[in-house]
């Protein structure tokens, strides 16, 4: 991706960002911030590195039946860098980065870990919007509920299910069809010489269907724990049902490519929704901030893979 295409993005991050603040009480903001319940932070931490924890057992048993024998520790560390620049680049496109990194840490080649996250990527999409459909159906029953909110919602849900019917498309169908697509995404353009490779390895992949999805819904139960322990922490009144809906739903801004990792748009969905829930703006907003800041404090495990990473090519 370009430089100036990132700056852009991440204006317009900023930006909205500016603009949400400018509506807030942003004493109230930090107050809710100073109330939160250290143990439940700590907690919502914990299901957050166990979500990982799951995500990399599918990597690697995905790599494990393509041929490869790596080390937990070794996979871990990969796909932590890889979520790690996915927290600062526009549609956490950065994880993209996680082939790379394995191979400089164990020496698979990228192809083969690109095909061990790219079809599963595009099953997590697909069902990170029946998700949020479900979601949607559920908030659509409340009073007063805004049809501007359940369209929009609507929108980003359908955008996320064509991405994933895409990748999919592109992961299973004819190599003639995927090289033209290919060639007109910056950051996949680059394994168009090496296709015949990646789809023979996808061939691997779509034998074990079941496995992805059992992995991905168990990610699901950690990924909603998360949130859950975020709430108590911040004394949200919202059970575990409803975050385990409203995950899916407001973190498919976070795959929106208008601004780094969502920026700006998670936090107004946020707003928006939590609404809902009789929940105001303030404590919504460090809800969100919350949030980011535990997930970027897990994700620096994967700080010195990346550095690792950065001296070799400087090298």
């Amino acid at each position: 991706m370009k430089k100036s295409s990132i700056i852009v993005q991440t204006i317009i991050g900023i930006a909205i960002i500016i603009f949400i603040l400018n509506k807030l009480d942003l004493g109230e903001v930090f107050s809710t911030l100073n109330r939160t319940k250290p143990q439940f932070f700590l907690l919502a931490c914990i299901s957050y590195v166990l979500l990982n924890v799951v995500l990399t057992s599918r990597l690697r048993y995905l790599l494990t039946r393509i041929g490869y024998r790596f080390k937990f520790n070794d996979v871990f560390f990969s796909h932590m860098g890889g979520m790690m620049v996915g927290d600062i680049t526009p549609g956490r496109s950065g994880y993209f980065l996680t082939p790379s990194l394995l191979k400089k840490k164990v020496g698979s080649k990228v192809t083969d870990g690109m095909a061990c996250i790219f079809a599963p990527q595009g099953i997590e999409f697909i069902l990170k919007v029946g998700g949020a459909a479900a979601a949607i159906i559920y908030i659509s029953t409340f009073p007063g509920i805004s049809n501007d909110l359940l369209i929009s919602a609507s929108i980003g849900a359908a955008i996320l299910l064509v991405a994933g019917i895409i990748m999919l498309i592109i992961a299973f169908r004819d190599e003639k069809i995927t090289s033209k697509f290919l060639r007109k995404v910056p950051i996949l353009k680059n394994y168009v010489a090496n296709l015949s490779s990646f789809k023979e390895r996808n061939l691997g992949i779509k034998e074990n269907m079941n496995a992805i999805l059992l992995f991905t819904m168990i990610g699901w139960v950690f990924a909603a724990l998360h949130w859950y322990f975020l709430g108590k922490a911040l004394g949200l009144e919202l059970s575990y049902f409803d975050f385990f809906l409203l995950h899916p739903l407001l973190t498919i801004l976070m795959f929106v490519p208008i601004s780094p990792a969502g920026f700006g748009l998670l936090e107004g969905g946020a707003i928006l929704v939590f609404s809902l829930f009789t929940i105001s703006a303030e404590p919504a907003m460090a809800f969100i901030l919350l949030m980011r800041a535990s997930i970027l404090l897990v994700d620096l495990l994967g700080l010195k893979t990346i550095i690792s990473a950065l001296r070799d090519l400087e090298i």
